[in-house]
């Protein structure tokens, strides 16, 4: 029986493709959250010399920035869920994986479908805001001095969701075919 490969802290390898359709799809989604960073940084320092130089803000800075965060972490989750750069302590995990790699495999598997179920729970609650922040044209800010939009961040959280509740459901299936190698397609 050849044990599930992995890496250098215990976890097992996500065995994901090093370029599919999906994961240029999260790379895209990380790089629009890039670009909105940023974005946030130059309005954050265009704001401050605004204030400092000419005792005149930028206005709506602040409703942009508390708009982008949201935004950013979940138009990046998925591309860092796939790259297996988020925080994590796999202490526990690494000595049962020492010892019993299948279990090790099928707990991955556990908390990546409880991870996955999480996502779907959120696009399912974040719809209905969605349509309700869309069709009503609600947003922040000042009538008549900035208006931005609230539903594009609602979007992207979305969005960012359910491309990490697809990534979470690929990492479980390849964590269950390290739990039960008969279930691993063969070549």
């Amino acid at each position: 029986m050849d044990s599930p490969s992995q890496d250098d802290r215990g976890a097992p390898d996500n065995g994901a493709p090093p370029s599919s359709w999906f994961g240029t799809a999260t790379r895209i989604l990380n790089v629009i959250g890039t670009v909105l960073i940023l974005l946030m940084a130059v309005a954050v320092n265009a704001d401050v010399a605004g204030r400092n130089l000419f005792n005149h803000p930028i206005p709506g800075v602040l409703e942009f920035v508390g708009l982008a965060i949201v935004a950013i972490v979940f138009l990046q989750m998925a591309n860092t869920l796939r790259e297996d750069r988020h925080v994590s302590n796999d202490i526990l995990m690494q000595l049962i994986a020492t010892s019993h790699p299948r279990l090790s495999s099928l707990f991955y598997a556990l908390f990546y479908l409880i991870g996955g179920a999480l996502m779907v729970l959120i696009v399912w609650f974040v719809w209905p805001v969605l349509i309700e922040n869309y069709v009503g044209n609600y947003y922040k800010g000042t009538f008549g001095v900035i208006q931005i939009p609230t539903w594009p961040p609602l979007v992207a959280i979305i969005v960012g969701a359910a491309a990490t509740a697809v990534q979470f459901l690929l990492l479980a299936w390849r964590a269950l075919q390290r739990a039960f190698p008969m279930i691993r397609p063969q070549s």
